[in-house]
């Protein structure tokens, strides 16, 4: 079997305050990318989905720092790299589209600007090269009148032509990669369907590898080939998009699927919801951190380990089904 594009093995991210607390923000967050992939990285809001995708990147805040684990693009471990090597493969290798959309393009400066300056200091190329390089690839993110485009500025642009931009800005230097942070936040429904058809047209085309980071359950069963579940910091369950949707092991993906509507839901009935809520300090919890909200904790041994289903299938649940532990 090839060898994964990207590895995270047992990735620990912890932050330090001021006044020297450490808190475990991630700890024994393991997913795998392969190339010409989606991953769908899923989970409620505080999971640490975000915080594991600024690590890949190097990009985590002052405060926070890896302390544990690997972070491994084509078997070359991130973590051990340099801020100059992280540069490169930042630049070359992986490329970032950035939830809060308005927050990630600089609104003195026209889009064109801020296109041809990446591919100018990356690629070396010419202004002229550069120009034409940045109209290509906004063609190519479906904005037609890309001319038109690259003498406007932020604020003269629709949030589905400013996202399509980030895309555009993300796919500059030809990634192997790109992470893509709840890319659809605050569009409506027909533009966040445009921007998911287009990042999977782009994957066909180009064959780069996504991993795409979401709370949606509608966007994971439209888009992933794999999937990797989050609860309090922590990976809970991996597998094939099928095998998590159709056959989850966890009772927290269980819950997740449960608590989606859909044609077939009677209006008159609740939702389903789960109980309980995320703890709020989950650092050092013991064992299983979802045991406290689980309708099985009473037949558990709530050790939480994460043990292997099958090829490429795991899950952090004692009470799964077969496989073995690897903790």
């Amino acid at each position: 079997m090839p060898q994964p594009l990207l590895q995270v093995k047992d990735l620990e991210i912890t932050f330090t305050s001021r006044d020297r607390r450490s808190t475990r923000v991630a700890q024994g967050v393991s997913f795998q990318v392969s190339k010409g992939e989606i991953l769908c990285l899923v989970g409620e809001s505080g999971c640490g989905k975000s915080v594991s995708a600024l690590s890949v990147l190097g990009l985590l805040p002052p405060q926070g720092s890896v302390t544990g684990g690997e972070i491994l693009l084509d078997g070359q471990d991130l973590t051990r790299m340099t801020e100059k090597e992280l540069d490169a493969i930042r630049t070359g290798r992986i490329g970032v589209i950035f939830q809060e959309i308005m927050d990630s393009l600089n609104p003195v400066f026209t889009i064109g600007r801020q296109l041809t300056e990446g591919i100018r200091c990356h690629l070396h190329l010419n202004k002229e090269d550069a120009r034409n390089r940045a109209i290509e690839l906004l063609k190519k993110t479906g904005l037609p009148d890309a001319r038109a485009v690259m003498k406007k500025y932020p604020h003269q642009l629709s949030g589905g032509q400013r996202q399509r931009v980030m895309i555009a800005m993300a796919l500059s230097c030809g990634p192997d990669l790109l992470i893509a942070d709840e890319p659809t936040t605050a569009l409506d429904v027909t533009i966040q369907l445009q921007i998911m058809q287009l990042l999977k047209k782009l994957r066909n085309e180009d064959g780069m590898a996504i991993l795409l980071i979401t709370h949606d359950i509608g966007v994971v069963a439209e888009m992933a080939d794999r999937v990797a579940v989050m609860y309090a910091g922590q990976c809970v369950e991996e597998g094939s998009a099928e095998e998590v949707l159709t056959q989850p092991a966890h009772p927290y993906t269980q819950a997740l699927l449960q608590a989606v509507p859909d044609l077939h839901t009677d209006c008159s009935e609740p939702l389903a919801t789960i109980k309980g809520t995320v703890p709020d300090k989950y650092d050092d919890l013991p064992g299983c951190r979802f045991a406290p909200r689980c309708p099985h904790q009473e037949n558990c041994p709530r050790t939480g380990e994460y043990k292997t289903l099958g090829e490429n299938r795991f899950v952090r649940c004692d009470l799964a089904q077969g496989g073995k532990s690897h903790d």
